[in-house]
């Protein structure tokens, strides 16, 4: 990052949407060490919750492919601003429009989504089951009481969503018993729908020879049926929860086991149930192990951009084993959420704690970049569930301890669990969630710029982000950071020092 332009600072007032111009765009990807080169323009504002919205300099009016993201944050790569020698190079990586919403009848908010999701009610309508489903039995479930629709390969039920979806019903059946992926990428790509629907899995959409779909997921879920529905669903067959290809190898003091995924960025879940007993669950299949002799705790996890995970294990007495042990394919899934614990807890800025949490069990959820967490602790009786985007050191400054989930938390005093959480002493309980997220790397890859826009608390997803730019990349990184003033700047320290010691 380039001390001279790697991160700016702007005033930002949280309640307007401001329409930011990007001036010399066609020099920009030759220019971007020079200031005068690049500028932001506020070119009018309206009132719409907190949305940035970036148009090409040359529009007088914000473009329907503008890149559109909620609660202040935008992400552009360098294919975004790649000369290309026309007045269209302003190209989206999501796209959107801030949609007319509806009002929404009492007790049907997001968080009254959360809980009806939480409470054990079978969304999905299939019993436990992970369903393959054809496009013609997609198409029976086409009214707003029997409403499927599928996006990015999965089929999802979305009947008890109808009345919770801020644009109504109606807009929601556009897309309801056909596969909705161009739509949805069309009107609100950004929206992290996975998280939003993650209880409402009927499973995966499949072809005959003569059908297609947009996007076909690489990996299968593992999960085993328990019952079945009337129905289209007793015609829809389960996906097997086949093992990835593995490898082992060992040294005297470790054992490490490979995992050949052929995926970008997995998620990737291990718990040492018992000293020999290894459970390691991987995107959605789901494995145990029966090691040869006893290992020891933590573990370390390396994953690749060619989505190869490797797990090294200590082992309790050093020697070489005949062999790693059993794998046993489980039918069982591993619990969304685990308990942990506050370690530490320190101040960042005036409203903002840096925590972290250490896992009450012998559990490692690895976290792939733009993906995050749920927290869940019971306030006044009432379980509470926000999603928070775990953070890594970005400068070699305050390095969080192995196997440590750390979160940057930001109290509001009308916040009922961001308020609870910065005022938790070392040893308070609660409960994180499995890692969620739909984002992928791999368009970025071969990028060579990348500019990233964050406000305040926003900027939690550009921290793993930047890292794996750096790491993985050789783009050039540029960050705004938009702020309320100057001592809501979070980690200036560590954005200072990575500046220093890296030139892009």
């Amino acid at each position: 990052m380039s001390s001279a332009t790697g991160y700016k600072h702007f005033l930002f007032r949280p309640q307007k949407t401001f329409y930011l111009d990007i001036c010399n765009i066609q020099d920009f990807g030759n220019s971007v060490t020079q200031e005068k080169s690049f500028f932001l323009n506020i070119s009018r504002e309206v009132p719409f919750q907190r949305v940035l919205t970036v148009q090409h300099s040359y529009c007088a009016q914000p473009r329907h492919n503008s890149v559109i993201c909620k609660g202040g944050l935008v992400v552009m790569s360098g294919e975004l601003l790649h000369k290309t020698g026309s007045d269209k190079n302003m190209k989206a990586i999501s796209s959107g429009n801030p949609r007319n919403k509806v009002a929404l009848k009492p007790g049907h908010s997001l968080m009254d989504w959360i809980r009806l999701g939480n409470s054990g009610n079978d969304l999905a309508g299939t019993g436990g089951a992970y369903l393959s489903v054809t496009k013609a039995q997609l198409a029976e479930h086409n009214k707003q009481d029997d409403a499927w629709l599928s996006i990015r390969g999965k089929v999802y039920n979305v009947t008890r969503y109808m009345d919770f979806h801020p644009g109504g019903p109606e807009e929601l059946m556009k897309g309801v018993g056909t596969d909705a992926t161009k739509i949805f990428n069309e009107v609100h790509a950004w929206v992290n729908y996975e998280s939003i629907l993650q209880k409402c899995v009927v499973g995966q959409l499949t072809t005959t020879c003569d059908e297609d779909i947009e996007i076909v997921p690489t990996l299968s879920p593992p999960e085993t049926p328990t019952r079945s529905k009337s129905g289209s669903r007793q015609n829809c067959t389960t996906l097997p929860n086949k093992p990835y290809q593995m490898d082992w190898f060992q040294q005297v003091g470790s054992i490490s086991l490979v995992f050949y995924t052929k995926t970008c960025g997995p998620d990737v879940h291990v718990h040492l149930e018992s000293e020999d007993l290894l459970c390691i669950k991987i995107t959605n299949r789901v494995q145990h192990l029966r090691l040869e002799s006893a290992v020891s705790w933590p573990c370390s996890v390396l994953v690749d951009g060619n989505g190869k995970v490797q797990i090294k294990l200590t082992k309790r007495k050093p020697g070489l084993w005949s062999r790693y042990g059993t794998l046993e394919t489980s039918p069982e899934n591993v619990a969304e959420y685990w308990e942990v614990t506050i370690v530490n807890s320190s101040v960042i800025t005036h409203d903002t704690r840096q925590i972290d949490f250490m896992y009450t069990q012998n559990v490692y959820n690895y976290i792939p970049v733009g993906h995050h967490v749920f927290v869940k602790a019971n306030i006044n009786g009432e379980d509470v569930v926000r999603p928070y985007t775990p953070v890594t050191s970005l400068a070699g400054i305050s390095i969080p301890p192995a196997g440590c989930v750390r979160l940057l938390v930001k109290g509001y005093p009308s916040g009922t669990l961001s308020s609870w959480l910065t005022s938790q002493p070392v040893g308070t309980r609660l409960h994180l969630s499995l890692p969620l997220g739909s984002f992928n790397v791999q368009p970025l890859a071969t990028i060579t710029h990348l500019m990233l826009l964050a406000a305040g608390t926003g900027f939690t997803p550009m921290i793993p982000l930047i890292t794996w730019a750096l790491r993985s990349t050789r783009s050039k990184v540029q960050l705004i950071f938009f702020n309320k003033s100057e001592k809501d700047i979070i980690w200036q320290e560590q954005l200072n020092k990575l500046m220093a010691d890296n030139a892009r």
